[in-house]
């Protein structure tokens, strides 16, 4: 079987789910095979310890100024002006 670091479907709804990894477990979907569920599901413990941890480690700030940035950036029009109508891509240079 493919493992993947992502949780699976079960994990909806949990605190420690980031959405294309999990908190605390590697691999998620190990957790809940056979049917047992996942000792940090809606773990109101393991979310806490999980947050105080994140509150003691803040990211750093030029990766926050950075990603601020980018965001911004992501919102602008096109620096050479509005596409051609009806054109699904952009244009390929000549050589």
């Amino acid at each position: 079987m493919h493992r993947t670091h992502k949780p699976v479907r079960k994990c909806h709804g949990c605190g420690l789910n980031l959405g294309d990894r999990c908190a605390v477990y590697e691999y998620p979907h190990d957790q809940w095979h056979n049917g047992r569920n996942c000792p940090g599901y809606k773990n109101e413990a393991m979310l806490r310890e999980y947050l105080e941890y994140q509150a003691k480690h803040p990211p750093k700030e030029a990766k926050v100024r950075r990603q601020e940035a980018q965001k911004l950036r992501a919102t602008e029009s096109h620096h050479q002006g509005l596409p051609i109508p009806g054109r699904t891509r952009p244009a390929t240079p000549r050589r």
